[in-house]
């Protein structure tokens, strides 16, 4: 029912539905119509005669409403939606680099219209929302280079095939999220909570965890060239098949206890840090 009310387009399909209905079965039982509701009833040119000549003639008013109105309508519908996506990302472009609650409160309402609209291509560089919280956004395949989540949260949100490098979460809250093959070269994830975070396929060369607590947070397939993980929590974090990972960039964790590396760095961290804890296979010590 709210889809019909919001949808003229529905509500026009449903009326002609309706309609369509009516004739018909009109038509199809109109001797019993007509000897029940018509037998003999006449008041000026309202007649029997009358009435079937009207049913015929409301068969084409019909097509031509349920045909021409509804396709016209959908045309005019799907122009004003062009319309109204191609001002949200014009409103993006304008407004990306203003750091104000209020602008920062409207570029998210308008990144969260655009995925009503089935639009997940979200192209726009130095896009800045600080302080928010950013929930349930979808992005793929596009650009969001710059993109600046200081102080602020990200949940639930899904990143997938994004050119984000260069992006700031300095001190951010991220969880319940997936950046899955996306290119965050240079990023900074300092001071932040990414628990749980999903960085599958990424690239991460030089990313900065500076200090961050990424406990069971997934990099499998990641690039992690010259990241910093100082001070950072990696307990139960997974490095399966990540490329350019070595035990010097791990050291410098503040918790290393259960991660999930190759059996050759994990031979090389437990002889340089005697305090961690990790699980035991055979052959391993």
């Amino acid at each position: 029912m709210k889809i019909i009310i919001k949808s003229p387009v529905a509500t026009l399909a449903t009326i002609a539905a309706v309609l369509v209905l009516a004739v018909f079965l009109i038509t199809a039982f109109w001797s019993d119509v007509s000897s029940t509701v018509l037998p003999n009833t006449k008041l000026g040119l309202y007649n029997k005669d009358f009435w079937e000549n009207f049913l015929v003639e409301l068969h084409g008013i019909v097509f031509e409403l349920s045909i021409i109105g509804v396709l016209l309508l959908w045309l005019d519908s799907k122009r004003t939606k062009s319309g109204e996506i191609k001002r949200l990302r014009e409103d993006l472009e304008d407004y990306s680099t203003l750091d104000y609650p209020e602008i920062n409160v409207k570029k998210l309402g308008h990144m969260k219209r655009l995925n009503e609209h089935k639009i997940k291509n979200i192209d726009v560089q130095n896009l800045v929302l600080n302080e928010l919280k950013v929930k349930g956004i979808i992005a793929e395949d596009s650009r969001l280079i710059g993109l600046k989540i200081v102080a602020g949260s990200v949940v639930s949100s899904n990143f997938k095939s994004m050119r984000m490098r260069s992006s700031n979460f300095h001190e951010s809250t991220i969880k319940s999220t997936i950046f899955e093959s996306c290119d965050l070269l240079k990023s900074k994830f300092n001071e932040s909570i990414c628990k749980g975070v999903d960085f599958t396929n990424s690239s991460l060369e030089r990313a900065d965890f500076t200090n961050s607590d990424l406990q069971s947070s997934i990099f499998n397939g990641c690039d992690v060239r010259g990241a910093k993980f100082d001070g950072a929590n990696l307990k139960h974090v997974s490095f399966h098949n990540s490329k350019h990972l070595t035990s010097e960039l791990l050291l410098r964790a503040k918790n290393l206890d259960y991660v999930k590396v190759s059996d050759e760095i994990m031979a090389e961290l437990i002889a340089q840090r005697p305090d961690m804890k990790y699980q035991k296979n055979k052959g391993r010590p």
